[in-house]
């Protein structure tokens, strides 16, 4: 054999090798204990991606066992806890709860898209719009954010097309994103006045300014000027709207903040809490305004009627805070803080449960921390796919796969009457995929876990790779044993222009499926063109050694 045919064969090795290396290291060189795959806001004894290997003097095996011992764990008691090798103490935040969730350490590299794993897929349009393509990247951006602040794992955003936005998350039902990623996240703050007037008109109140108000109908007369419901007004730069009149009690809107007024969300304990309150559990947390928005509130809360409720005094406007136009918080404004010009808002909210209270809480924080969309979305179609049917694809998959290595070994010994050739060719022909799997593999390494997922359209490209790939070798087959009378570098030769034809038609028919953003086909096209490159480079000539040597042609 020569030098060259004995490279070609040690490249296809070689590759193999690392490829199983890449694809099987987590098994090979399997971790103890168990991941963590989220951390609730106000845990920090643990981060994200941690491993866990002790809990309480016992070695933790797997996530059902982590949950089993977890289970009789009180609220407030402290657990010792052997993470990434340190010993650390974390503080239950409920009963069988310590703020965070394990999963097992996976044994694979590869990772498999929703349409195998599990979990839902949403496809988002703008509402009554056409989104051009740099707004489209900022709603991804800010999607991201969310995802990253309310620590969300296996949630992948993408822009499908020019106008599309698909949001794939795996192992879950959906409701994170249609209730909470896809919502615009529109924060306002507005001041509610409820002015009681008779027939006589009573002055407006704006800082040091007073204004005209009286009532007529059902439309208010304010500074000689009449406002219907639902109009928007002006007064001394500051926007208001009417909303409406009842019994001589006028309701007015006064802008106070928005979402661009907020500099940062304070989720520390000093500014955060979930307590136990009549009705449920009450959740507060604390934003940080601009100084401009603090002026802003000073001048609007100064000089304004005051009213005593359980012996506190406060001025009757309150403060409501609305995300998407529905009011999240409707607050009362001490006296003592009306007209003073202060930087740090508190929000508050009260839900059933304390997880409904944790939830909520996370998810008004990470909207006001990454800020609204710049277009509202609205949901075009929900596709759900369970784990099991998954699995049950996966298994097809192997059956498939076997069948056609046996049915592809009769075919290729009837042909040539030779199991020395069948056999090289079958081992070829997985050495490609192995190839294929490994450079998925690699993608997730050097991501961390975010490269390429392995999806329905990437396993029907794997099954095709080997249909294409066998049918390549018959052709080098037939070349180099039928047309003997040709020299056998000519015959290679001959055999590999072959290919090497084929191999340009399909990576040109592949391109656009990727290029044009036809999601449910590009793991179809990725997969083919990997397989089709990989077979023309390394294993087609790996192959030709190969017959080389067990024909002896050289």
């Amino acid at each position: 054999m020569s030098f060259m045919s004995n490279m070609r064969l040690t490249i296809l090795i070689v590759l193999v090798l690392i490829s199983a290396l890449l694809i099987l290291s987590p098994y090979i060189f399997k971790q103890k204990g168990v991941e963590v795959s989220f951390v609730e806001n106000g845990t920090t004894c643990v981060s994200q991606g941690d491993i866990l290997t002790g809990l309480e003097g016992l070695q933790i095996q797997n996530a059902n066992q982590f949950q089993s011992l977890v289970q009789n764990v009180t609220q407030n008691s402290t657990i010792s806890l052997t993470d990434n090798g340190n010993s650390v103490a974390c503080t239950a935040i409920a009963n069988g709860d310590l703020g965070f969730l394990v999963k097992d350490i996976s044994s694979s590299n590869l990772k498999f898209g929703i349409d195998i794993s599990g979990g839902t897929s949403v496809l988002l349009q703008p509402v009554n719009a056409t989104a051009d393509p740099n707004v489209i990247a900022e709603t991804i951006t800010t999607l991201n954010d969310r995802i990253n602040f309310y620590g969300l794992k296996d949630i992948r955003v993408s822009a499908i097309g020019s106008n599309l936005i698909q949001i794939q998350e795996a192992g879950a039902t959906g409701n994170d994103i249609s209730n909470f990623l896809a919502k615009q996240g529109k924060f306002e703050g507005k001041l509610l006045y409820q002015i009681q007037v008779s027939n006589n008109a009573v002055p407006f109140t704006i800082g040091n300014n007073k204004f005209s108000f009286g009532v007529t109908n059902s439309s208010i007369i304010i500074n000689g000027t009449a406002v219907q419901p639902g109009q928007n007004f002006v007064l001394d730069g500051f926007n208001f709207q009417f909303l409406n009149t009842t019994n001589f009690t006028a309701f007015i809107y006064g802008d106070v903040l928005q979402g661009s007024d907020i500099v940062t969300v304070l989720n520390s304990a000093q500014y955060s809490s979930i307590q136990q309150v009549q009705g449920g559990w009450q959740f507060t947390f604390s934003i940080q305004l601009t100084q401009t928005a603090a002026q802003r509130f000073a001048t609007l809360t100064s000089n304004q009627p005051t009213v005593y409720i359980g012996g506190q005094s406060y001025i009757t406007p309150q403060l409501v805070l609305l995300l998407d136009n529905q009011i999240i918080s409707q607050l009362n404004i001490a006296s003592n803080i009306a007209g003073q010009v202060t930087t740090v808002a508190s929000i508050q909210g009260v839900q059933q449960t304390q997880n409904d209270a944790l939830t909520e809480s996370l998810r008004l924080q990470s909207t006001l921390r990454s800020g609204s969309l710049p277009v509202q979305l609205e949901i075009v179609k929900v596709d759900t796919i369970t784990q099991t049917a998954g699995q049950q694809l996966i298994n097809s998959t192997f059956v498939v796969a076997i069948a056609a290595a046996i049915s592809v070994s009769i075919i290729i010994m009837i042909r040539y009457r030779k199991i020395k050739i069948a056999i090289p060719m079958i081992l070829t022909s997985f050495s490609e995929v192995t190839i294929v799997l490994g450079f998925y593999a690699l993608t997730q390494v050097l991501s961390g876990g975010n490269g390429w997922d392995i999806d329905i359209p990437a396993v029907a490209g794997l099954i095709a790779l080997i249909g294409v790939g066998v049918n390549q070798l018959i052709i080098i087959t037939d070349q180099m044993l039928l047309e003997s009378e040709q020299t056998v570098k000519y015959r290679y030769k001959t055999a590999m222009n072959m290919i090497y034809n084929s191999a340009a038609i399909v990576i040109t028919a592949m391109i656009p499926l990727i290029v044009l953003g036809l999601g449910t086909l590009r793991g179809f096209a990725i997969t083919t063109i990997l397989g089709v490159l990989i077979g023309i480079f390394i294993t087609r000539p790996a192959y030709t050694a190969i017959l080389e040597r067990l024909e002896k042609l050289v």
